[in-house]
């Protein structure tokens, strides 16, 4: 799990994953600590979280110094001791079997990747991280969400706008339809993803050449995963999501997606930015990225 100067977010997050109905013994939290030591503002947060934490969870902790969400997975992965590697944003909250049933779909299926379905609860979406740490996040008309009703949340989530992100719909709809079968990919979300630690290893996990350039590390990943013959499978497991709304996706998306088509020497890449910021239909990207043989992108390795 990457954290950057989350506060209560992330004691939310921390406090669902001890509701786990799994034994603690049979799991870990890496917590990966990515904030610019000097950057002020985000001095202390993981600490202040922690202190306030629930008490007894696995937590071994790692720092990367502000060089990005890529560098910082990759990481807590070579932390991580288990053979299945679960991601988990520091803002998503895993209902209490998300780990057991990731656990299970690896042993039943023996797919590569597997994603669990994520919730958005926009009613935060302009609440931003108290900074302080506050026991409580606060949304819209006086929503809140604190520790003590993480447990019970499901019965509260027709309260708390739940929605789909566009992501979610488009990773919904490639699992759903064989006509998007060479774009399954796409379900390779970073939060509530997990995968074979030498299904990882083999493609070079993260690529970290994009530094903090953020719009899709996660499914850069997973373009990867796919051209290396992985197999990707939805996951009836769900876990709620505090969004904070972003007004620079629509520059960000296709700026990161040219640096990965000329990473990849594939030009055709680049669509996948217009397609993330809604200028381009799944039909429309499906058939540019398009081959011949079949295959979505040769993949490249990570330096």
């Amino acid at each position: 799990m990457p954290t950057r100067d989350r506060t209560t977010r992330l004691l939310l997050t921390l406090t669902a994953l001890a509701h786990q109905t799994m034994d603690r013994e049979r799991f870990e939290i890496i917590l990966v600590d990515d904030a610019d030591a000097g950057e002020a503002p985000g001095r202390g947060a993981v600490e202040q979280v922690l202190s306030a934490g629930p008490a007894g969870l696995p937590i071994r902790r790692a720092a990367t110094g502000g060089r990005g969400a890529a560098c910082a997975r990759n990481s807590g992965a070579r932390l991580a001791r288990g053979e299945v590697l679960l991601f988990l944003d520091d803002d998503t909250l895993a209902t209490p079997g998300l780990l057991e049933a990731h656990l299970a779909a690896h042993e039943d299926a023996g797919a590569a990747v597997v994603h669990g379905g994520i919730t958005d609860l926009s009613a935060f979406a302009l609440t931003p991280d108290p900074r302080p740490l506050q026991a409580a996040l606060t949304g819209a008309r006086g929503r809140r969400i604190e520790p003590g009703t993480v447990a019970g949340l499901g019965s509260r989530v027709p309260l708390l706008g739940p929605r789909l992100s566009f992501i979610e719909r488009t990773a919904r709809k490639v699992t759903q339809s064989p006509d998007y079968a060479a774009l399954r990919w796409l379900t390779c979300i970073g939060t509530n993803t997990s995968v074979r630690r030498t299904v990882f290893e083999r493609v070079g996990g993260f690529d970290e050449h994009y530094g903090e350039l953020w719009g899709g590390e996660d499914l850069e990943l997973g373009l990867r995963l796919a051209a290396s013959g992985g197999t990707f499978a939805p996951l009836d497991a769900t876990a709620y999501h505090l969004p904070t709304a972003r007004r620079d996706t629509g520059d960000l998306l296709p700026r990161f997606w040219r640096r990965v088509a000329d990473r990849h020497g594939d030009p055709r890449l680049a669509e996948v930015g217009t397609f993330l910021a809604g200028r381009l239909s799944l039909d429309e990207l499906a058939q540019r990225l398009a081959r011949t043989d079949g295959a979505v992108a040769s993949g490249t390795a990570v330096s």
